[in-house]
C-alpha cells in the first residue's frame, strides 16, 4: 500500500490513499467542536489543504483539499510504531497491530459518480418542473379568462407566482441551508403537482390564481436547485453542472410552442396545459425521491447535536418576516401601478413606501441584532465584495433581460404575426426560448471551460446592449432583423445568469451560506426584472397613447376618408374587422391605412423601450467591470458536500494497512 495522507481534527484521522480517489475516514470516539457551529462540519472554506509532513514528521503524499479547513496537530509528539517523533493522534493508527474502533469508519467517493449523475438528472426535472409553471399560465392568459371569465383580475394568475417564488426562493434557501435541501425540493415539487392539479380542474378566475400562489410556493422551494448542483460536484465542475441544468430545460423552452400546440388541437384546451404541468412535477417527485440524496439533517448536525426544535426557535423570525413583507409590498405595487391604479395614487405609493422602510428596518436587524441564524447572514456581504458586485449585476441585469423576454412576445403578437395562424404565432412568442436553447451550447464550452469569468460576463453584458440597441431600430416591416436580434440577445442571457451563480458561490468565505446565496440571485433578479417591467410597461403605454390618435388621424386623412374621425379611433383600437365594417363611410383602403399606422405606432413605442434598456445595459456592463474572475486555488476537486449514497461505510475492521 502506497503512503496515506493523514488528515486530523480533533480525535478523528483521516487516512488518503494515492491508490484510490476515496478518503478514509476513521473516526475514535466523538469529534469535540464549539457547540456553537450548529452547520455540517463546521464553517465550510474553499482551498484550504493540510500537509503533515512538516508538522509531524509523517511521510505524506501532497493531501487532498479538505473541506473543514487546517487542522490542529497535538503538540507534544509520541514514539511511532518505526521509533520516529510523531503526534498521539498519527499514532493513535499505528498503535499496536493498528487496532481501531471502526465503528465509524466511512469512505467518501470523490469526483463525478454515478450517484451523482442521477442526482443531477434528478434537479433537471425539478428545474424544468418549475419553469413549466412559470411559463405555460401565461400564455394561456387569455383562453382561461374567456372560458372562465370574463375577470380584470386573471392577470393575477401569473403575476402571483412571481410573487410567492420571489420570496421563497430566498427563504427556502436560507432554511435548507440549516434542516438539509431534499425535502424542500420535494415539497416544492409536490406543492407544484398540486397547483397544477388545481388549475386542471380550476372553475373560476379565483381558482385558477390560488393555483398559482401553490405553483409559486412550490417554484420558490424549487430554485434552489442552482445551489443544490453545485454543491455535490467539484468545485472545480461548478459552471460545467449549471449548464448542464441549462441544457436540460431545452423541454420547458418550448413552452409556448407546446402551449399552442395543446390549445389548437387538444379537446382538453388550455387545461391540457396544465395536465402536462402536473405530470412533470409528479416525475420530478419520483426522481428526486429515489436519485437525490444530499446531507440528511442528521449528518448536517451530527458535531453540533441539536434538535430541530432548537433550531426551529433559534431561526431569524424577525428577519424572515421583515424580507417577505419588504418584497411583497413592492411587487405588489409595482404590479398595481398602470394597471389597477394610476401611478400617481396613494395605493401605489405607500406600499413602495413602506417596502423601503422594511427593507431598511431588515438591514439594521440583521447587521446589529446578535442572531444564530440570519435570514441574510450580514458576513455573508460583509467578507464577500465579489458577492455584493454580483448582486448589483443580476439586480440590474434583470432589467435587461425582462425588456426581451416581457416585450418580444407582444412586439410579435402586435406588428410580425399573422392573427389567424396560431401555431406560427406560436413560433413567434417561443423565439426568445429558441435562443436559450441555443445559450446552453456557450454555458458548456466558454462559460465552464475558457476561464476569465469576469471578462467573459463584461463581454455578453457589453454585446446584449448592443444587439438591444439594435432592437431600437426595428420598423413594421424589419421582421428578419427583429427575429435575428432576439436570438442572439436571448443566447446571452442564460451565460450571464449561471456565471452570477457560479462566481458567487465559490466568492463565499462559509459554504454552508450557499443556499441563501443562490436564493438572494435570484430573488434580485426577479425585483430588478419587476421594476424593469413597470418602467417598460409605463413607458410604452404613454408613448403609444402620444403617437396613436395623430398617426391614425393622418392615414385616414391620406385616403380622403369622410366618416367619423373618433368613431374611427374607436374602431382602430379595438382592431377587429366588425369593428372597422361597423365604421360609417369606411373603405377597405382606410382600413388598410389605418392598421399600418396603429402598427407605426406600435413599432415606435417599443422602439423607446428599447432605447431605455440600453441605460440599464450600460449599467450592468460597467457594473461587471467591478467583479473578479474565480481564483484557480478555488478550482479544485473538493466538494462543498457529498450525497448520502456516496459515503460508504466499511465493516468493522481491527487493523489498517
Amino acid at each position: 500500500m502506497g503512503k496515506a495522507n493523514i488528515e486530523m481534527e480533533g480525535t478523528t484521522t483521516r487516512m488518503i490513499t494515492p491508490e484510490s480517489k476515496f478518503r478514509t475516514v476513521i473516526s475514535k470516539g466523538k469529534d469535540h467542536r464549539d457547540p456553537s457551529e450548529s452547520y455540517p462540519y463546521g464553517p465550510r472554506t474553499l482551498g484550504q489543504e493540510t500537509n503533515l509532513s512538516s508538522l509531524t514528521g509523517v511521510s505524506t503524499d501532497s493531501a487532498m483539499a479538505s473541506n473543514e479547513g487546517p487542522t490542529p496537530v497535538e503538540p507534544n509528539p509520541v514514539p511511532g510504531p518505526d521509533g520516529e517523533k510523531t503526534s498521539s493522534a498519527v499514532a493513535s493508527v499505528h498503535e499496536s497491530d493498528a487496532n481501531v474502533h471502526a465503528e465509524s469508519q466511512t469512505i467518501k467517493q470523490e469526483g463525478v459518480t454515478l450517484q451523482t449523475v442521477l442526482a443531477i438528472i434528478s434537479l433537471c426535472f425539478a428545474y424544468n418542473g418549475y419553469l413549466f409553471t412559470l411559463l405555460m399560465p401565461g400564455i394561456v392568459l387569455s383562453q382561461i379568462n374567456a372560458d372562465l371569465g370574463p375577470d380584470p383580475s386573471f392577470p393575477w394568475i401569473n403575476i402571483v407566482w412571481n410573487l410567492a417564488a420571489a420570496v421563497l426562493v430566498t427563504v427556502g434557501g436560507r432554511i435548507s441551508d440549516i434542516f438539509g435541501r431534499r425535502w424542500f425540493l420535494i415539497v416544492g415539487a409536490v406543492l407544484g403537482a398540486i397547483g397544477s392539479l388545481i388549475g386542471a380542474l380550476g372553475q373560476s378566475i379565483g381558482q385558477m390564481i390560488a393555483a398559482g400562489v401553490i405553483m409559486g410556493l412550490g417554484g420558490g422551494f424549487q430554485e434552489i436547485v442552482f445551489a443544490c448542483v453545485q454543491e455535490i460536484v467539484p468545485n472545480k465542475r461548478r459552471l460545467l453542472a449549471l449548464g448542464s441544468l441549462e441544457a436540460s430545460n431545452i423541454i420547458a423552452n418550448f413552452s409556448p410552442l407546446i402551449s399552442v400546440a395543446y390549445i389548437t388541437y387538444s379537446p382538453l384546451g388550455w387545461r391540457a396545459c396544465y395536465w402536462h404541468m402536473f405530470a412533470f412535477e409528479c416525475t420530478a417527485v419520483v426522481t428526486l425521491y429515489f436519485w437525490y440524496k444530499p446531507p440528511t439533517f442528521r449528518t448536517l448536525h451530527k458535531h453540533d447535536g441539536k434538535t430541530k426544535l432548537q433550531l426551529l426557535g433559534e431561526l431569524d423570525y424577525v428577519g424572515l418576516f421583515l424580507f417577505t413583507a419588504g418584497c411583497v409590498l413592492l411587487l405588489m405595487s409595482l404590479n398595481w401601478g398602470g394597471r389597477d391604479y394610476p401611478w400617481k395614487s396613494a395605493a401605489v405609493i405607500t406600499p413602495i413606501i413602506l417596502s423601503v422602510v422594511t427593507f431598511a428596518a431588515l438591514i439594521l436587524w440583521e447587521v446589529y441584532y446578535p442572531l444564530k441564524h440570519p435570514i441574510l447572514p450580514p458576513e455573508m456581504f460583509r467578507n464577500s465584495p465579489q458577492f455584493c458586485a454580483i448582486t448589483a449585476v443580476v439586480f440590474i441585469g434583470g432589467m435587461l433581460y425582462y425588456s426581451s423576454n416581457i416585450l418580444w412576445p407582444r412586439q410579435a403578437s402586435l406588428l410580425f404575426a399573422p392573427a389567424d395562424d396560431p401555431i406560427i404565432r406560436g413560433v413567434y412568442s417561443n423565439i426568445f426560448a429558441f435562443g436559450t436553447i441555443a445559450a446552453s451550447s456557450i454555458v458548456l464550452t466558454f462559460v465552464a471551460h475558457l476561464g476569465w469569468e469576469r471578462w467573459q460576463m463584461v463581454a455578453y453584458l457589453a454585446i446584449q446592449t448592443t444587439l438591444i440597441g439594435c432592437m431600437s431600430t426595428v420598423g413594421v416591416s424589419d421582421v428578419a432583423q427583429a427575429i435575428a436580434m432576439i436570438m442572439l440577445i436571448s443566447m446571452l442571457v442564460a451565460p450571464v445568469n449561471f456565471l452570477a451563480f457560479g462566481m458567487s458561490s465559490l466568492a463565499l468565505k462559509d459554504q454552508n451560506d450557499i443556499g441563501v446565496s443562490q436564493g438572494v440571485l435570484s430573488t434580485m433578479r426577479l425585483i430588478g426584472g419587476a421594476i424593469a417591467t413597470a418602467i417598460y410597461t409605463a413607458v410604452l403605454q404613454n408613448r403609444y397613447q402620444q403617437l396613436f390618435t395623430p398617426k391614425v388621424t393622418e392615414a385616414a386623412e391620406s385616403t380622403d376618408f369622410g366618416g367619423d374621425i373618433p368613431e374611427l379611433l374607436a374602431a382602430a383600437s379595438n382592431g377587429t374587422a366588425a369593428a372597422f365594417q361597423s365604421v360609417e363611410r369606411i373603405t377597405e383602403q382606410t382600413i388598410n391605412a389605418v392598421q399600418y399606422a396603429v402598427k407605426e405606432s406600435h413599432a415606435e413605442s417599443f422602439q423607446l423601450v428599447y432605447l431605455v434598456a440600453i441605460a440599464f445595459g450600460c449599467v450592468a456592463t460597467l457594473t461587471g467591470l467591478t467583479t473578479r474572475n474565480i481564483p484557480k486555488s478555488k478550482k479544485t476537486n473538493e466538494k462543498a458536500v457529498h450525497l448520502e449514497n456516496e459515503i460508504l461505510k466499511l465493516p468493522p475492521s481491527k487493523t489498517v494497512d
